[in-house]
């Protein structure tokens, strides 16, 4: 199910942008893509659209949302279904896109300049554009692909589309709303940062007496957060989040060694000196351990990144910048390969995207004629869009037609999770050649510090 928000921004640019972009849910920035812009310096481009025209006030940015429902769509086709709606809707912005796949959830983010570079004109956002354009062309394009849209009953009879969702049992508004408190609740630090990133995600906070509601962007029903029957005040807020934040999970002890590891055998090189730097921070090891101070736990990916650095090097069997190095150009040069496959399959794709599309609407229209011919109400258009999808598709080899789309898709799949997965190694050696010289200097210190505090010649 494809669900679609459209929220106005005052804030700073580059830090939206950089929530748009961020690496860690974007599979490092893999599923990124920019329209007119230079990802590096996409809001100083926007920033100097805006003072080209003399637009610098007022709002900033519009951010909109496109989320799916958990398991009905892959990264490549929700990215790529991103792209198409920027293309479509928004042909003379400035826009970012970033595909977010760290949730079971996959969700776009699309940020747009306030003001066109081509026009000048600045984006008005209504409840009118909303339904007319961003909705109807998120809906048509997830159509397209066979994806569920959502639909608000109308109570003239029921829909096609709502009576597919109604059989296929899938997320319901109320739903989704749950699922995004979850979310929220889980990233807040007190009650004001929960009613921020509830505005982040789309909802107009309303406050009616001790219990706050929520209304999704595009409706006008709100929904109070309920546990248990009870609908929760701020202060079952509060007393959640200060519950969390309590929880021992959310730290982590580190212990310190008593005295610094020194690398055995002859081992030298990176790969020493990150075992040596996990033992110190006892990542790794059993030595005797003395004192046991608490880390925040966000920094417990710092050490989550030194052992996916060290398992690296060690696979690979690096010890030298040289050797670094030319994994590097290795690398390069298989992501130029893969690059060149995926352009020959993308090509073939756009080729045959018609009959692609034709295709799915059949498949996902299938129940359209008998239903159409039983007399359910509401059901017209998308039967017309049945005959015409069925009239492009005539004296094609459905099956044929079916098992080379499958083809593609799981090709340009493998290609992209195959540039992935070098580009993750890409990423790896960056932050190990960025990383090891502070690292060094950290263990120099410790063994200092480690000398200084016991007499080890005894």
């Amino acid at each position: 199910m494809a669900i679609t928000k459209i929220l106005s921004k005052r804030m700073r640019l580059d830090k939206l942008i950089r929530y748009v972009q961020n690496p860690d849910k974007t599979d490092d920035a893999v599923f990124t893509y920019c329209q007119y812009c230079d990802p590096k310096d996409a809001a100083k481009q926007m920033q100097a659209t805006k003072e080209r025209y003399g637009k610098t006030d007022g709002i900033q940015a519009f951010h909109i949302i496109q989320s799916f429902s958990p398991g009905e769509i892959t990264p490549e086709l929700a990215h790529e279904l991103g792209i198409r709606f920027i293309k479509e809707h928004l042909s003379d912005y400035e826009v970012v896109l970033g595909t977010h796949v760290d949730k079971e959830h996959i969700h776009n983010h699309i940020t747009l300049n306030s003001v066109s570079f081509k026009t000048g004109k600045k984006y008005h956002s209504t409840a009118q554009s909303y339904y007319q354009q961003i909705r109807r062309i998120s809906d048509r394009l997830c159509r397209e692909y066979g994806l569920s849209v959502v639909m608000e009953t109308s109570g003239k009879g029921i829909t096609y589309a709502e009576w597919k969702l109604h059989e296929a049992g899938l997320m319901t508004l109320r739903e989704l709303f749950d699922q995004d408190v979850e979310e929220c609740l889980s990233q807040a630090l007190n009650l004001g940062g929960f009613y921020a990133l509830m505005e982040d995600h789309g909802y107009t906070v309303q406050h009616h007496g001790s219990y706050p509601s929520f209304v999704p962007d595009g409706y006008t029903r709100p929904y109070r957060i309920k546990r248990e029957g009870k609908s929760w005040t701020e202060s079952d807020i509060e007393s959640f989040i200060d519950r969390a934040m309590s929880d021992p999970k959310f730290e982590v002890i580190i212990p310190k060694v008593q005295k610094a590891f020194v690398p055995y055998g002859k081992q030298r090189g990176f790969r020493a000196l990150y075992v040596s730097w996990m033992y110190v921070l006892g990542i790794i090891g059993h030595g005797k351990r003395t004192q046991y101070p608490k880390v925040n736990y966000k920094e417990l990916k710092r050490f989550e990144q030194y052992k996916a650095q060290a398992a690296f090097l060690d696979r690979n069997k690096i010890d030298t910048r040289e050797q670094l190095q030319a994994k590097i150009i290795e690398l390069n040069d298989t992501v130029e390969t893969l690059n060149k496959s995926r352009i020959i399959w993308n090509s073939k794709k756009k080729r045959r995207r018609e009959l692609y599309s034709a295709l799915s609407t059949v498949e996902h229209l299938a129940d359209v004629p008998d239903l159409y011919t039983q007399g359910v109400v509401g059901i017209e258009e998308d039967y017309k869009r049945y005959l015409e999808a069925e009239r492009k598709l005539n004296g094609t080899d459905l099956e044929a037609l079916k098992a080379e789309r499958n083809e593609v898709y799981e090709k340009v799949a493998s290609i992209n999770a195959e540039i992935r997965a070098c580009q993750k190694e890409l990423r790896l050696c960056e932050k190990i050649q960025a990383d090891s010289p502070r690292i060094e200097q950290q263990m120099h210190e410790q063994i200092e510090l480690d000398e200084r505090e016991h007499d080890y010649s005894l």
